[in-house]
């Protein structure tokens, strides 16, 4: 493609709306790096402390207008959901735009992006450093704060706790690492999208699972509301992380492993571990999996689907 001027160069890309408003804040605060070093945290900090401020509005909002319960445990997971649907729509909305300015490559670095200027490295660095805000204050406020036992002085950590931690600290150990080599950003950032985008749709069924067993939030409206939530989540889910996102794994495996620039820009036991992280998310979505396909099997059988479908296997077979 030709710029105006008639030379083969790309023509650059205007800044977004949204890039914008992104850069506008990650400008304007002051740079904080980590001690000894010049890796930014800044806007980490920052997002974790908005994150939280988001958790602890919306538990205040739950108890004094909607009447959920006071220092109960349904209304610090609901709260806890609706930060997460904060995160994941903010994060998915910057990285579609991300993506949509610039040439999709996996493996590249991210000083070789040629369709934009120096505003993308720095979009990207911010959506990166979103991401990993979520899992400081997502692990920090959600897990470690509500699972202290004073009494005990210690922590009360269930196995699926356990789960939650390690998967937070893999998933920021990835997007940190693509920031120190400079390379591999669109890889974490794929794995960001195809997993967030599914986030407001299983945190929605959440917030139904918990409102339909308190007396406040379980009228015929709210239980068909959850209804329509649950049949939406389960089929987003499973269509993301069965039919889309596999494909889109298997890519970025082939271009880090399998091409030379990807075992050049990403070292080879870091890109390793990259894939077993990719893969492990993928394989751990089993059970969640397994969950959403009953549910939309229990909504074909109430349709009567179910058994048309049955019926029609059986009759090819004969």
């Amino acid at each position: 493609m030709c710029a105006p001027d008639g030379s083969n160069k790309a023509p650059v890309v205007q800044v977004p709306f949204v890039a914008k408003v992104w850069l506008t804040i990650y400008d304007g605060i002051p740079k904080v790096n980590v001690p000894f070093t010049n890796f930014n945290i800044s806007f980490t900090l920052l997002s974790a402390l908005f994150l939280t401020g988001c958790r602890f509005i919306s538990e205040y909002i739950l108890i004094n207008y909607l009447g959920w319960p006071e220092d109960g445990t349904p209304s610090k997971e609901c709260a806890a959901s609706c930060a997460g649907i904060c995160h994941s729509t903010i994060l998915c909305t910057g990285l579609i735009v991300a993506f949509s300015t610039e040439k999709y490559d996996v493996a590249a670095k991210i000083d070789t992006y040629t369709q934009t200027t120096g505003w993308w490295k720095k979009f990207v660095d911010a959506l990166l450093q979103f991401c990993t805000a979520y899992m400081l204050y997502d692990a920090t406020i959600n897990v470690l704060w509500l699972r202290w036992n004073p009494t005990l002085v210690k922590f009360d950590f269930s196995p699926d706790d356990v789960l939650f931690l390690a998967h937070h600290i893999v998933t920021s150990f990835y997007m940190i690492s693509a920031r120190v080599i400079g390379a591999g950003h669109q890889s974490a950032m794929i794995c960001m999208l195809l997993g967030e985008l599914t986030n407001p749709f299983s945190n929605l069924y959440l917030i139904g699972e918990l409102a339909m067993k308190l007396d406040c939030c379980n009228g015929p409206t709210a239980q068909q509301l959850h209804y329509i939530t649950k049949i939406s989540f389960a089929i987003m889910y499973n269509l993301f992380r069965v039919v889309i996102a596999p494909p889109f794994f298997a890519h970025t495996t082939y271009s880090l492993l399998l091409t030379k620039k990807g075992r050049t820009n990403v070292p080879l036991p870091l890109n390793i571990f990259w894939n077993i992280l990719i893969w492990g998310v993928c394989f751990g979505s089993a059970s969640w999996i397994i969950m959403c396909n009953q549910i939309i099997l229990d909504y074909m059988s109430e349709l009567g689907l179910a058994t048309t479908i049955m019926t029609m296997m059986g009759s090819n077979e004969l």
